[in-house]
């Protein structure tokens, strides 16, 4: 079983110091992956925390569309320069505040590698006033989400009880190791059935990587189906404004106390090992 090093890495492009990344991604599209990430940084927020939302899916993101706010600005002109990140900014909810991919302006942000790691490193130097950096990415392979991926400090890698899903999001953690086999990682099992089905779901993804790879990330939990979700995108709000009893409302702020349990032992320097599966997907859903 891999293990969850605390302290921070000096990678390619990983600053040292400054605020603590979270990265959400998906080997492919309609995993729930952005959905995932805006109502997690909700969750986070609630608790007091400071949180800043990123919308890296630099094409096609659509943050601020289940936000239901207007972002003129944001990525583009902060990577370029433009503005500082106080100003591109766009607040959304209590202690949340979201970089839209949206509005005209330079789109160096994902034409090239040298690119993407400036905005990495601009986000630790300016968003150090934040507890948490939330980082939604686009789905599947691409060199600026590598990038990003291999500067965050935790990587979220969504699957759903599918093998297509299993075969998409193995597909794209080999392709991160190989850009840096230092990247901490933790599979999130969503829209499942039930602690057995994602221990499953993790079992099988955990088997490909292993015997292909020599390593495989533990799993930090699951989020179980819910229609609340659906009923909260409709809506444009957070599912704890929509249903705010729903399971999938508790399963989110335990795994929002979660990360921010690793992210003190980061702070002080303490090892924490991966978390155990089993213990995972009993911790999450309570």
């Amino acid at each position: 079983m891999s293990r969850f090093d605390s302290s921070v890495h000096a990678g390619d492009y990983r600053a040292v110091g400054g605020s603590w990344i979270v990265s959400v991604l998906s080997g492919k599209g309609g995993v729930g992956k952005s959905v995932l990430a805006f109502n997690l940084a909700e969750r986070i927020g609630s608790q007091g925390n400071r949180v800043l939302l990123v919308d890296a899916d630099f094409s096609s993101g659509n943050i601020h569309i289940l936000a239901n706010a207007s972002c003129e600005t944001g990525v583009r002109q902060f990577s370029s320069g433009q503005l500082s990140l106080r100003d591109a900014v766009v607040p959304v909810l209590d202690g949340v505040d979201v970089l839209g991919a949206g509005g005209d302006g330079p789109a160096e942000a994902w034409q090239d590698v040298q690119a993407t790691a400036r905005l990495v490193e601009r986000l630790r130097d300016q968003g150090s006033h934040y507890d948490v950096i939330v980082v939604d990415h686009s789905s599947g392979v691409s060199d600026p989400a590598t990038v990003i991926a291999q500067g965050s400090d935790l990587n979220l890698l969504v699957l759903v009880p599918e093998l297509t899903s299993i075969a998409d999001a193995y597909g794209l953690y080999k392709y991160l190791l190989q850009a840096g086999d230092r990247m901490d990682a933790f599979v999130l099992v969503n829209r499942t059935q039930s602690d057995r089905e994602a221990e499953y779901i993790h079992g099988k993804f955990s088997a490909l990587a292993e015997r292909f790879l020599g390593r495989a990330p533990g799993l930090i939990g699951y989020l179980p189906e819910d229609e609340a979700v659906r009923k909260a995108v409709a809506s444009q709000v957070p599912v704890a404004v929509a249903m705010p009893q729903s399971p999938v409302v508790q399963a989110l702020s335990e795994l929002g106390q979660e990360l921010l349990g690793l992210r003190k032992s980061s702070r002080t320097g303490t090892q924490v090992k991966a978390i155990n599966k089993t213990t995972a997907a009993a911790d999450i859903r309570g």
